[in-house]
C-alpha cells in the first residue's frame, strides 16, 4: 500500500527541484503557472542487467550536489535497456556521476554517459573526478522525448571510459532515472481568506525549555506571545528521537515502519534506509498539486536533497555549514536562523501575491551549543575549555558506548544554561520573521506553525544529546499554531508528527488521503496512543536494541522486541520515569498487546538499497557516530 492518490500521481518537479532551488532561492520571480510532472514510470534496473542498486556520491564534502543518492551502478562498457511508450509531452530525468577514491590524477580515463531513443543521440557527457575537481558533483540533466511522443521507444543508457587502455576515473552511476509527462497548472494567488501556511521546524527543541510548557524564567518571550494568541497542544510527541524518521513522518504524515528511514547511525550498510522513498507522498507534493507554491529552506544537512528531503518542493535550499569563531573554538556549524529566514524571505518578496507552503528548519539549539555573546552566560570555574565552549565532539566514542559517559553535575548544568541560550537566540530571529511578515502585509493571512523533530538529554537517564532513549525528555516537544482562523486556547490531547500532514492540509483546504493514519488536530480528535521508535536505542544498563514506545495520556511503555525487555512508566505519578512499572503494573500485559496491534497496522516499508559511507560524515556533524 502506499499514501500516493492515483497510479500516476502528480508531484511538484521533485527532481528539478535540484536545479530550481538556488535560482529562485536568489530573489527570483516565480512564473504564473507552476510546473508540475506526472511520473510516468521510473527506470529501475532488470534483474539481468549489469548493475547494483546502491547509495553513490560523487564527491566527499557535504555539497548538495554531491551528496549521497541512490544510484543504479554500472560498469564500463555496459548499457541498460528499456521498451515503453512515451506519451506527449515526455521527457527522460536523470542524473549521472563518477565516485573516485578522492585522488587527483590527470592520466585517468573519464567516464562517458550517453543516452539514445531508437538509436538516435539524445544525450553525452563526459566525467573525470580525478581529473577536474569540478566533476566531482551530480549532474542532473532533463532530455526532451517531445519527438517520441505516443510512439513505443527503446532508451538506452550507456556508459563507456574515454581510453580502455588507462585506468579508468571511478564508477559511474545512474540516479533517478525517471520518464515525466509535464503539466502547468495556474499558481493560487493569494487572497482574502486564502491561508498560507509557514512550518518553523525547530531541531532539538524539547518543550520544557519554553514558557508555554512551564519554563521559568522563559528562553523563548516570542513564541511565549504567539502561543498566547493561538493554539498550544501541551503534549506532542515526536515519533523518533532524531531527525531523519522523525522529519520522514512529519512530512509524509505516515509512522517510522511505514516509510522505514530508519537510517541506523551504527551500521548504515545494514539495509536500513536513510533516503526518504520516492514512492511517498509528501506534503509539499499534496500542495503543488493543488496549485500552492512550496519552498523548503533547510539548515540541517541531514534535510537535503541527497536524502530526498527536497521531494515535492518547488523551491528548496539547503544553508551549507559554515566556519564560525566563537572565540573558543573555530571550526564549522549551522547557518543560523537569521539565515534561514533571509533565505526564505529571498525568495518571498517577490512571491508574495501566491499561496504558499514554507518549511524552514533551523538548527538552534542542536549540538554544539554555541549561542552569540549576548546570551553565552560566562562558564564557572572548573568547566573543561570544550564543555565551556559547547563542543562534545571529541567525547562522541564515549557518549554513543555502552557504558556512556557522565559529565559532572556542574558541566552539565552550564550545557543546559548555553541551549536555553541557543532557544533565546533562536527566539530573537523568530521575532524578526513575524515583524517581516507584517511588513509584507502577510501577518493576517499566514498560519505559523512551530514545532521540533525531538528534543535532548541532559542526564535525566544518564545520557547527553538525543538518539538512544524514548523517555519525555527526547520525545515531548512544543506544538503552537497560531493565525488567520486559529481560536486560542490549550489542548491537553495527545498529538504526533504525523497529525502535521492532515492538519497542514485542512489549514490549505486540501483534503488528504483517508489512508493516512493522522488526524486534522483542527477537527474532531479521537483518543489514540502514539508509537515512537529508535533503531539504535539504549536500555537503562546501556544495551543497544532497537526500541519502540507506546505513549498514551497517563502511561509510557518503552519495549525492546528482540529482547523481550520492557519498562513502564506512570506518567501521572511519575513524569520524570524514574520508577519501572513493568513488573507490577496490572496493565502492562495490555500495552504489550496494545502496542503490537497497533505496529502490526503499519503497512511495511518500501525495500531499502545498501547504506553509504558518505553519510557518516553528516552523521558525525551531527553528533550520531564518530
Amino acid at each position: 500500500m502506499t499514501w500516493r492518490q492515483g497510479a500516476a500521481a502528480t508531484f511538484a518537479a521533485a527532481a528539478g527541484a535540484a536545479a530550481l532551488a538556488l535560482f529562485w532561492g536568489r530573489s527570483q520571480r516565480l512564473p504564473s503557472q507552476l510546473h508540475t510532472e506526472e511520473l510516468v514510470a521510473e527506470l529501475s534496473p532488470a534483474p539481468d542487467m549489469p548493475v547494483s542498486l546502491t547509495r553513490f556520491h560523487p564527491g566527499h564534502e557535504l555539497r548538495a550536489d554531491a551528496g549521497m543518492r541512490e544510484a543504479m551502478v554500472t560498469p564500463s562498457p555496459s548499457s541498460l535497456h528499456y521498451r515503453m511508450r512515451v506519451p506527449p509531452h515526455a521527457a527522460l530525468r536523470f542524473g549521472v556521476g563518477v565516485q573516485g577514491d578522492g585522488r587527483r590524477d590527470a592520466k585517468t580515463a573519464d567516464v562517458r554517459f550517453r543516452v539514445t531513443a531508437d538509436g538516435r543521440g539524445l544525450f553525452a557527457r563526459a566525467v573525470n573526478p580525478a581529473a577536474r575537481r569540478r566533476d566531482r558533483r551530480w549532474f542532473d540533466e532533463r532530455v526532451d522525448l517531445g519527438a517520441f511522443g505516443d510512439r513505443e521507444v527503446e532508451i538506452v543508457l550507456e556508459t563507456s571510459t574515454s581510453d580502455p587502455g588507462r585506468r579508468p576515473c571511478g564508477t559511474a552511476g545512474w540516479s533517478h532515472v525517471r520518464v515525466v509527462r509535464d503539466t502547468w497548472r495556474e499558481r493560487q494567488a493569494a487572497a482574502p481568506g486564502a491561508r498560507n501556511v509557514l512550518v518553523l521546524l525547530v531541531d532539538t527543541l524539547r518543550a520544557d525549555s519554553l514558557g508555554p510548557y512551564g519554563a521559568a524564567p522563559s528562553a523563548s518571550p516570542t513564541l511565549d506571545q504567539l502561543a498566547r494568541e493561538g493554539l498550544v497542544f501541551e503534549n506532542a510527541i515526536a515519533q523518533a528521537p532524531w531527525t531523519m524518521p522523525s522529519v520522514a513522518s512529519l512530512l509524509t504524515g505516515v509512522p517510522v515502519r511505514s516509510h522505514g528511514v530508519t537510517g541506523d547511525p551504527g551500521a548504515l550498510d545494514d539495509g536500513h534506509a536513510a533516503y526518504l522513498p520516492d514512492r511517498l507522498l509528501t506534503l509539499a507534493e499534496h500542495a503543488a498539486a493543488a496549485g500552492i507554491s512550496t519552498v523548503g529552506i533547510s539548515a540541517n544537512p541531514l534535510v537535503s536533497r541527497a536524502t530526498n528531503y527536497a521531494q515535492g518542493f518547488e523551491t528548496f535550499e539547503e544553508l551549507e555549514l559554515a566556519p564560525r569563531d566563537d572565540g573558543r573554538v573555530r571550526e564549522k556549524t549551522w547557518a543560523t536562523a537569521s539565515e534561514v529566514n533571509e533565505a526564505f524571505l529571498r525568495w518571498l518578496r517577490p512571491n508574495r501575491r501566491y499561496r504558499f507552503l514554507a518549511y524552514l528548519h533551523y538548527m538552534e539549539p542542536h549540538h554544539p551549543y554555541t549561542p552569540p555573546a549576548r546570551y553565552r552566560p560566562p562558564p564557572p570555574a572548573g568547566i573543561r575549555p570544550r564543555v565551556a565552549a559547547g563542543h562534545l565532539d571529541q567525547w562522541v566514542h564515549e557518549l554513543l558506548s555502552a557504558e556512556g559517559m557522565l559529565l559532572p553535575d556542574q558541566e552539565v548544568r552550564y550545557l543546559r544554561r548555553l541551549y536555553d541560550a541557543e532557544v533565546r537566540s533562536w527566539d530573537d530571529a523568530l521575532g524578526v520573521l513575524l515583524h517581516r511578515l507584517d511588513e509584507l502585509g502577510l501577518r493576517t493571512s499566514t498560519v505559523v506553525l512551530v514545532t521540533a523533530d525531538h528534543g535532548e538529554e541532559f542526564q535525566e537517564h544518564g545520557r547527553l544529546m538525543h538518539g538512544a532513549h524514548l523517555y519525555e525528555e527526547t520525545l515531548h516537544v512544543p506544538l503552537v499554531i497560531a493565525g488567520p482562523g486559529i481560536i486560542a486556547g490549550r489542548v491537553s490531547e495527545l498529538a504526533q508528527g504525523i497529525d502535521l500532514f492532515p492538519t497542514v492540509s485542512a489549514l490549505l483546504a486540501l483534503s488528504p488521503s483517508p489512508a493516512l493514519p493522522g488526524q486534522n488536530l483542527l477537527g474532531a480528535r479521537q483518543p489514540r496512543a502514539v508509537v515512537s521508535e529508535t533503531l539504535n536505542g539504549r536500555l537503562p544498563d546501556g544495551t543497544g536494541a532497537a526500541l519502540v514506545s507506546l505513549r498514551t495520556p497517563s502511561w509510557k511503555l518503552i519495549h525492546a522486541p528482540a529482547l523481550g525487555r520492557a519498562e513502564l512508566y506512570d506518567l501521572e505519578h511519575d513524569p520524570a520515569e524514574r520508577e519501572d512499572r513493568f513488573a507490577t503494573a496490572p496493565q502492562a500485559a495490555a500495552f504489550l498487546q496494545q502496542l503490537a496491534a497497533l505496529e502490526a497496522e503499519a503497512p511495511p516499508a518500501p525495500p531499502v538499497t545498501e547504506g553509504d559511507r558518505d553519510l557518516r560524515a553528516k552523521l558525525r556533524a551531527l553528533g550520531y557516530v564518530e
